[in-house]
C-alpha cells in the first residue's frame, strides 16, 4: 500500500529540519518531500511534475524510475552572503536563478541592489514601506544617479514584481522579513547593465532551491 512504500523509501531520503536562513539545493530529477514549516522556494522553468507517493494524483512509475539520478550523499546546502545594502544572498550552482533575503528589524532599511532582470518580491512577515530607486540613463559630462520612484506600503503577503535594473529599498515599520528572487547575475553585471538590456541568459533542466523563512 502507499503508506508502506513511504514508511521504506524514507530510509534512502536525507531528513533535514531547516533553521530560521538556512537553505538548501535541489538539483533536477532528485526525489523531495517538504513535511512542514514554512519556506520559500524559487524553482528554474519546467513544464512537468513526476509524482512518487503520497498523493491520490497519478504516478508514473515507469517514467519516475527512468528520470532518478540515484545520487547518494549529503544535503548540498547554499550559506548566504552578505551584499552592499545589507541584504543575504543565497546562489545555488545553477545559471538560472538566485534568492535575496533581508531580515529588517522596525525602524531600519535595506537596500536591495538591482538586477539586470525582473524580480519577484515576497513579504513573509511584517509591515513597512518599499521604494523602487530607479537608475537614470548616463547624461552627456556626467554619470548615471539612482532617482526616487514608487514607493508602496507591504505586509505579511504582499507580492511584488521590480522592473530589470531597479534597486529596492526596504523600510522596515515593524520586523519584517522580505524575500526577492531574480535571474542570477552578480553586481558588477548588473551595474555595467545599468538598467539597460539585460544579459543573455543560458537554461539547464529544473533545479530549485529552498531558504526556511
Amino acid at each position: 500500500c502507499l503508506g508502506t512504500v513511504w514508511e521504506r523509501s524514507r530510509y534512502l531520503l536525507n531528513y533535514l529540519v531547516l533553521e530560521p536562513g538556512e537553505a538548501l539545493f535541489l538539483n533536477a530529477n532528485e526525489p523531495h518531500a517538504y513535511l512542514f514549516g514554512d519556506c520559500i522556494e524559487c524553482m528554474a522553468e519546467s513544464d512537468n511534475v513526476v509524482r512518487a507517493g503520497l498523493t491520490p494524483k497519478f504516478k508514473d512509475v515507469d517514467v519516475l524510475c527512468e528520470m532518478l539520478t540515484y545520487d547518494d550523499g549529503p544535503p548540498y546546502m547554499v550559506p548566504p552572503l552578505l551584499i552592499d545594502g545589507g541584504a543575504e544572498r543565497y546562489i545555488a550552482p545553477v545559471p538560472e536563478f538566485l534568492v535575496d533575503r533581508a531580515m529588517v528589524e522596525a525602524g531600519g532599511a535595506v537596500l536591495l541592489p538591482a538586477s539586470p532582470f525582473v524580480s519577484i518580491v515576497v513579504v513573509v512577515e511584517g509591515r513597512g514601506k518599499l521604494e523602487e530607486l530607479v537608475r537614470q540613463q548616463p547624461q552627456l559630462g556626467g554619470g548615471a544617479n539612482s532617482v526616487d520612484g514608487l514607493v508602496h506600503a507591504v505586509r505579511q503577503g504582499s507580492v511584488f514584481m521590480a522592473c530589470a535594473g531597479t534597486a529596492l529599498q526596504v523600510r522596515a515599520e515593524e520586523r519584517l522579513l522580505i524575500f526577492r528572487a531574480t535571474a542570477k547575475h552578480d553586481l558588477a553585471e548588473a551595474e555595467a547593465a545599468g538598467g539597460g538590456g539585460a544579459p543573455s541568459l543560458p537554461t539547464t533542466t529544473a533545479a530549485s532551491a529552498s531558504a526556511s523563512a
